[in-house]
């Protein structure tokens, strides 16, 4: 339903007020300092990090000065993350969860887990299919089919990961939100279960096509291996009666 349906308009002013703090939330002066120079001493460890830096006295020295440097600094970057965090909460309460920005944050979410298990599938079969190994009676047909079946195999697997990934994502989501109990709690039952029917519904959808265009092509084959068939037999006995004919004559 949530996938779907059209969610309640925001208020425009609260529109605003959610713009506006998301806006500072993004651009606050002292958690853009404290956050750059933490990307610094990070970036300054991880390249003092060259091979065997453990065993090697400049690096390995750098290394521990880097990482007491990013020690002390870390509690003042916690504190600047956790107001930057209870800022945004703010922001996003003052269109709710329910609004037309927490359904898209909603949506957005399950496209994401969704292309992560497509991904997954895709993944899964390329390497199915490199160390797959083929009969020589097999025709391109039966190969075709083992080479769907094991797609269609792996997306199940894929598209099932992504609605337990899409399931601790809304629960993060509403806890960034931080709505009333109730409020919450029907949110993300129907986030989750609209998740499940819409992989449910698109999986039985996508099965029935392959099963229905599996059969067709097994029963064409079947039907060019028997006229196959037929006409070496008829040759095969044209030859015969000719060679017959022939004798007797």
């Amino acid at each position: 339903f949530l996938l779907i349906a059209p969610p309640p308009a925001t208020p425009p002013e609260r529109m605003e007020n959610y713009k506006s703090l998301m806006s500072f939330a993004a651009s606050d002066p002292a958690f853009v300092e404290v956050e750059r120079e933490m990307i610094g001493l990070v970036r300054a460890r991880d390249d003092a990090k060259v091979l065997f830096w453990s065993w090697r006295s400049p690096y390995k020295d750098m290394v521990r000065e880097m990482q007491a440097q990013i020690d002390e600094l870390a509690p003042r970057y916690n504190a600047a993350v956790d107001d930057r965090d209870r800022t945004r909460t703010r922001a996003r309460q003052e269109v709710g969860l329910w609004s037309d920005v927490g359904v898209g944050e909603m949506r957005a979410l399950f496209w994401r887990s969704w292309d992560e298990g497509k991904d997954f599938a895709k993944r899964m079969t390329f390497w199915d299919i490199m160390f797959a190994t083929s009969r020589r009676e097999e025709t391109l047909v039966s190969v075709l089919v083992r080479w769907l079946s094991t797609f269609l195999m792996n997306l199940s697997v894929g598209l099932c990961a992504a609605v337990f990934w899409f399931s601790g994502r809304v629960i993060s989501l509403i806890f960034a939100y931080q709505p009333p109990l109730y409020s919450g709690l029907t949110f993300g039952v129907v986030a989750i279960l609209g998740a499940a029917g819409t992989v449910l519904l698109f999986m039985a959808v996508l099965y029935s096509v392959a099963i229905g265009g599996a059969y067709f092509a097994i029963k064409a084959s079947a039907e060019n291996a028997r006229l196959q068939h037929e006409r070496a037999r008829e040759q095969a006995y044209l030859r015969g009666g000719g060679a017959r004919r022939a004798h007797y004559d």
